[in-house]
């Protein structure tokens, strides 16, 4: 039997939940963790959930309306005890959360997780979180990515539209370097600077695009250009794994659709061509980084398969990325 309760913040068994979460993150991270100090001051709410009767899983809700505006609560200390994971716990004391802000008449929530703990960035993806720049204490922590999520929209509205099929992409396998590939990265770069601006060095006459080029096509085993009604309209690259990729895995690089191809399934032709070459090829799996600011990317690849997994690229100074993998079964 499972029991989620709110209890006071120096509750007994939310103590040991608490110091128990910290000695984890201090174990994974080297050291301890930014706030772990922290009390009960403007905590709201500290729920614990009971499996059996025994205490297994917590999370505490913070009033941050002084610090991130009014209407915004920090959800704080998640922690599930190993022996119960994979029973959706963390997944239930969330959504007790959630309402507890709602009944507060708060709109927003808002949270930090590190780059080392992949489940716990996938579990907060699929609860509807999304991306936003580290915050308060976060700002300057290369490991810390920082989440939100909208506690008043409902979900999306199908609007019936008489918009006829769109045709199915023809892809073509080309090399790295062949002109419409090319092509499509920069424009694939004028995207990306609109999106991350910091990105680009000024001490280069391009940006930078030229020598990035460069180091992204190395080890590049196949490129595909997607053509609607004969233009190409999308690309990707699969790429042999550079150091730090987890063992039989191949590496995506430059996915992109243009926006008149967009919701052409462009992207999921693409993506299915890089699985079959990538199985043919022996990887069983696939491995690639995206950047926080592209939900609309970040979707695509979770309804894909892809799920969030430890760095495979050196994440020091990475503010932007967040990494995933996929299992190639089949």
């Amino acid at each position: 039997m499972v029991v989620v309760e709110v209890v006071p913040w120096e509750d007994e068994a939310a103590v040991r939940l608490r110091v128990a979460q910290q000695a984890e993150l201090r174990d994974r991270y080297g050291d301890d963790d930014i706030g772990h100090e922290m009390t009960g001051d403007q905590i709201v709410a500290m729920v614990v959930l009971r499996e059996h009767g025994e205490p297994v899983a917590c999370v505490a809700l913070r009033d941050a309306s002084e610090d991130l505006g009014p209407g915004v609560g920090e959800v704080k200390r998640l922690y599930t005890d190993p022996a119960a994971r994979g029973r959706g716990h963390s997944r239930r004391v969330m959504l007790e959360i959630e309402q507890i802000a709602r009944g507060l008449g708060w709109d927003r929530l808002v949270l930090e997780t590190g780059v080392l703990q992949p489940e716990a960035i996938g579990l907060y993806l699929t609860l509807g979180y999304r991306s936003i720049p580290n915050y308060g204490e976060y700002v300057d922590e290369a490991s810390s990515r920082c989440f939100a999520k909208d506690l008043t929209s409902g979900a999306p509205q199908r609007v019936a539209g008489t918009t006829a099929p769109r045709p199915r992409p023809e892809l073509v396998e080309v090399g790295w370097d062949h002109p419409d590939a090319f092509a499509l990265r920069v424009a694939m770069r004028e995207f990306n600077v609109g999106l991350y601006p910091e990105m680009v060095d000024p001490d280069e006459p391009d940006g930078g695009f030229a020598s990035d080029d460069v180091r992204q096509g190395v080890g590049a085993l196949t490129t595909w250009i997607a053509r609607l009604d004969g233009e190409p309209v999308g690309c990707l690259t699969l790429r042999a794994p550079r150091p730090g990729c987890p063992a039989g895995s191949a590496e995506l690089k430059k996915l992109f659709v243009t926006d008149a191809a967009r919701g052409a399934g462009v992207a999921r032709a693409l993506l299915a061509a890089a699985d079959d070459a990538a199985r043919n090829r022996g990887f069983t799996s696939l491995v690639l980084s995206t950047g926080i600011r592209q939900p609309e990317a970040i979707t695509l690849y979770l309804s894909d398969g892809y799920r969030p997994v430890l760095p495979f690229t050196d994440p020091a100074g990475e503010f932007l990325l967040l990494w995933f993998a996929k299992p190639l079964v089949g």
